[in-house]
């Protein structure tokens, strides 16, 4: 009994402490605030019933149409009543497309997947809004904010890939980032082009001064700077270069299940964690309790599912693969949403270093 009560407590002042927050709300926080200080099975009927006669969610998303279907399909059996309208597109196009219709008091979307780093932009502009899902509580450190504009759903580990017929074992790859700037691997390592992630976790890791005068080091290293993460692994797989240092953990496995000649090496001392991507909501949702059943079907276990399927690195932090791939207890490093993205620029500015 005293355990329910500390439960029931807790549950109580979460939803006023973040009721707190909202001080200033949109009608949307507002009213999804109050729905969220019901009990559980009272909440989940109230936007039930709001939802039905909402009849639809937008989603505006940057994802290929097989992996959206798996998700729709599934939340629309969940909620027959409720029709997922999708826009596809680009991150960036999607991004100053909401830009483009908030500033002309057009409110068309509910939700965006979009990376953390570029939140930052929308929450300056007032475009995306909050919502503390119950569901936030099973997510992974570093997935959720405090003040419910972030929803994470998923991520990629970011390893090193290399082509076994030129490193020939495990014990002769590299195994942490100081060992990426011995000379032996100079003109040998490829990387892509927009490499900000990467370089958020490395500052992120060893601060401002050290991490710059790695990634000045390494850029001394002759990198191979390619166009797209998967292109650069595509190109070890083919030999025209042997390592690559920022691969997708995701591809790297299906590579090398494919039969490709490759393997991957979790770096030391950290994995860096590629930016979050989130399920952020609209600051003025036209369908607000259609648009929190589709965030919280995202992050809970049924969705995330879904997306452990589809190999991503699920938000769900119960969730693991088990096995020789498995990150397992490994340091893994999520750079700060917030923080990175205040300094996005930045990060452009010294991804240049690496050219050199």
């Amino acid at each position: 009994m005293l355990v329910r009560r500390r439960t029931v407590f807790f549950a109580l002042f979460s939803s006023l402490v973040f009721a707190n927050r909202l001080a200033g709300a949109t009608p949307s926080e507002d009213a999804l605030a109050k729905i969220n200080r019901l009990p559980a099975a009272e909440r989940q009927a109230a936007l039930v019933k709001e939802a039905k006669n909402e009849k639809s969610v937008v989603w505006y998303a940057p994802m290929n149409r097989e992996d959206l279907r798996q998700f729709t399909s599934a939340f629309e059996t969940e909620y027959p009543f409720l029709k997922v309208e999708i826009l596809t597109g680009g991150p960036q196009s999607l991004l100053n497309r909401i830009l483009t219709e908030h500033r002309a008091g057009r409110y068309n979307y509910d939700a965006l997947n979009i990376r953390s780093s570029a939140l930052f932009t929308l929450k300056k502009a007032n475009a995306v809004g909050r919502y503390d899902s119950p569901n936030r509580r099973g997510l992974r450190a570093g997935f959720y904010d405090k003040d419910g504009y972030f929803n994470g759903i998923w991520a990629s580990l970011m390893v090193f890939l290399y082509n076994t017929k030129q490193v020939v074992t495990k014990v002769d790859a590299p195994k942490s980032i100081s060992d990426l700037l011995q000379p032996k691997w100079k003109g040998k390592m490829g990387m892509d082009q927009d490499a900000d992630d990467w370089l958020a976790a490395l500052l992120e890791y060893y601060g401002d001064e050290k991490g710059k005068q790695i990634a000045r080091s390494l850029g001394a290293q002759s990198l191979n700077i390619r166009k797209g993460r998967t292109l650069v692994s595509q190109l070890v797989a083919a030999g025209e270069f042997p390592l690559q240092i920022d691969a997708h953990h995701h591809e790297a496995v299906a590579l090398r299940k494919a039969g490709a000649p490759v393997d991957y090496i979790f770096p030391e001392p950290f994995i860096p964690v590629k930016s979050v991507s989130s399920l952020a909501m609209s600051s003025q949702p036209p369908h607000p309790h259609a648009a929190a059943l589709l965030v919280d079907f995202m992050i809970s276990k049924k969705g995330q599912d879904i997306a452990f399927k589809q190999r991503r690195w699920p938000a769900y932090r119960d969730l693991a693969a088990g096995g020789p791939d498995d990150v397992g207890n490994r340091n893994t490093l999520v750079p700060d949403a917030e923080k990175w993205g205040s300094r996005y620029e930045e990060l452009v500015q010294l991804t240049k270093v690496l050219g050199s």
